[in-house]
């Protein structure tokens, strides 16, 4: 091998990962964010070996997910040895990555058999603006784990293709197995290795039989055992909405977004790119398929492919959702690009590569920029919510035991930090917003409700009276002390629209009869009361969780009946155990309006505990009017 040689397969190598590293560097220093908060805490969830496997494998019932190795094993060993350092698992991301992008590479070498070819696609994946959240964002690891797996399965199953040799198909099968614990995605596979057996390698069509087999069986059980419960934007549309969702995925896949607000250049400007790399990529994939070749077609069916299993959540599309069908298309522009430079013989084909480098060169200029930014964005949010959550470390060390309200957290820093209870992992209880605060922060009914968030007025006049509550403001630098100018707005004398029966701040509005809290939970006996504020308007309805033991439900369904201000509601039944269940009431209209609103809770018998004495209705819970 030549000198020349040997630095060009260098640089096969070696460029495309230094080219992430340059163009997502800022991923690399970034805390965590949104998600990882709720992962953080896994660690604090281990206790025992049974403890252990039910952390690993217990699926994710919100979105219907099971990833125990890409979410459950990445951060319940990264937390046990690094915390909340987040240096380590970026690194972890970053070197996945750069597998992901030799593998690519390799993939795209042999199938087309140009190592240009190869190193474009690495490099027009890479440049895509929608990687910047799994570069970013720790919790999107499952997206590049997953796929690890589908492209070394790729690899291995092409070895097996082009040398018959078993231990290559067993490779795959090992490979393609162990994929199922990073994601569920994983599933298209099959699909993956059999377009391309058909259209390439068509002896080999029959051995992807036997996958195709296994994903069936696995999309059988994971829809069994991991359903979504109903969860609003992880609901399943298999309707006529899906060929729309598809078209805005293939708009996205090229269009950067928000380019005019990053980078000045006017936005329809993405669209043109868009619309004209749309028309090159047909028009070269019908020009291979009427000369017989088949590889163009095959990328683009790889790119459905792997859309496929999201396209049915049309009210959760999101760009990071493209990270892997964006690699086949990177396949196919560098494909195209050096089909093109191949065939030039004179002035008409070379114009033709000319305008090919053209505008892949413009889709370098409009994403880059972009990929960037985004990546920034990513890395300065986290920021924020890293200078929020050690300055609250730092106010428990100074308060001990005391609740402690935050105002002055903007809707940015909310969603980032304070939605996904970044203090449990810590653990570190009983941090609220201040009264007043919603009034800064959007809301998002489908993502969560914001009032379980914030310490109603009443309770912060409470627990200020008695010295419980300690008050910061946060803001730009640490967080300043603000509990002795903090004025609780609204009417504070009145009773909350949200009273949490095992929060001891709330415990002014229950009845005598309750017994004592019990960390997350408050028995009663079988009557109790509660006092709240009643709704503003007539469309505001009573929400009521409570959490009924199995062992009531051995006689039969329990029965639970609400007096509201003296009317008697509709009774209701609990049929299931030990789990949390929540009923709507409708109160009378005469309680619209009122600061106080008198709730007794009755059940039709109690239950006793072990050696526990007391009589057992429900544990509660929550009542809220919203």
């Amino acid at each position: 091998m030549t000198i020349r040689q040997k630095l060009l397969t260098t640089a096969y190598w070696i460029v495309p990962p230094l080219f992430c590293l340059a163009v997502y560097w800022p991923g690399l220093l970034t805390w965590f964010q949104m998600d990882d908060f709720a992962w953080l805490t896994l660690p604090n969830q281990v206790y025992d070996w049974h403890s252990l496997l039910r952390v690993l494998f217990q699926p994710s019932y919100a979105q219907g997910s099971w990833r125990p190795l890409s979410e459950r094993a990445f951060f319940l060993a990264f937390g046990a040895m690094f915390g909340d350092y987040a240096l380590p698992y970026r690194i972890c991301v970053f070197l996945t990555q750069f597998a992901n992008l030799a593998l690519a590479a390799s993939i795209t070498t042999r199938l087309t058999g140009s190592r240009a070819a190869g190193f474009l696609a690495a490099i027009l994946w890479t440049a895509n603006s929608k990687l910047a959240t799994v570069m970013a964002w720790t919790s999107a690891y499952n997206q590049v784990l997953c796929g690890l797996f589908l492209l070394l399965a790729l690899h291995l199953f092409l070895r097996y293709t082009e040398t018959g040799a078993r231990r290559f198909y067993v490779g795959t099968w090992l490979v393609f197995l162990t994929g199922f614990l990073a994601m569920e995605v994983n599933v298209v596979f099959p699909l993956l290795a059999g377009t391309y057996a058909l259209a390439c390698a068509r002896k080999y069509f029959r051995a992807t039989l036997p996958f195709l087999a296994v994903s069936a069986i696995y999309a059988a059980l994971h829809l069994t055992l991991a359903p979504t419960h109903g969860s609003t934007p992880y609901t399943i549309y298999i309707d006529s909405a899906i060929p729309a969702t598809f078209l805005t995925y293939w708009r996205r896949a090229f269009e950067p977004t928000n380019l005019h607000d990053i980078t000045g250049i006017p936005a329809f400007t993405s669209w043109l790119e868009m619309a004209a790399v749309t028309v090159a990529l047909l028009a070269f994939t019908i020009y291979q398929a009427r000369r017989r070749q088949w590889l163009a077609l095959v990328f683009l069916a790889w790119f459905v492919i792997m859309l496929a299993p999201i396209l049915p959540l049309r009210e959760h599309i999101y760009d990071y959702y493209l990270t892997l069908p964006a690699v086949p298309l990177a396949m196919l522009g560098g494909y195209a690009l050096v089909s093109a430079w191949r065939a030039v013989t004179g002035w008409k084909e070379l114009s033709a590569a000319m305008a090919a480098g053209v505008l892949a060169a413009v889709f370098l200029i409009l994403s880059l920029p972009v990929a960037w930014f985004a990546a920034d964005w990513y890395y300065r949010r986290a920021e924020r919510a890293r200078a929020l959550v050690w300055g609250v470390e730092r106010v428990h060390e100074l308060h001990p035991g005391k609740v402690i309200l935050l105002d002055g957290v903007d809707d940015e820093l909310f969603w980032a930090s304070i939605r996904h209870s970044p203090f449990q992992y810590l653990q570190i209880p009983d941090v609220y917003l201040a009264p007043g605060s919603l009034t800064s922060i959007r809301d998002h009914p489908d993502l969560a409700l914001l009032s379980p968030y914030v310490l109603p007025a009443a309770v912060t006049l409470h627990g200020l009276d008695s010295g419980d509550i300690v008050i910061y403001r946060v803001g730009r630098g640490p967080l300043r002390e603000i509990t002795q100018r903090f004025v609780v707005p609204g009417n504070p004398q009145g009773a909350p629209l949200r009273v949490d029966a095992a929060d001891p701040l709330d415990a002014d509005y229950l009845g005598p009869t309750w017994y004592h809290g019990e960390g997350q939970f408050r028995w009663m006996p079988r009557t109790a009361g509660v006092r709240i504020s009643g709704p503003l308007s007539a469309a505001q309805k009573l929400y009521v969780t409570a959490f009924c033991p199995a062992a009531q439900l051995t006689p039969g369904p329990l029965k639970m009946t609400l007096t509201i201000d003296g009317v008697e509601q509709a009774p209701v039944e609990f049929t299931r155990g030990d789990i949390d269940s929540t009923f709507v009431f409708t109160p009378p209209p005469a309680s619209i309006g009122k600061s106080n609103m008198e709730i007794t809770v009755k059940v039709n018998r109690t239950t006793h505990a072990g050696a526990d004495e007391r009589a057992l209705g429900l544990a509660f819970g929550v009542f809220e009017i919203r």
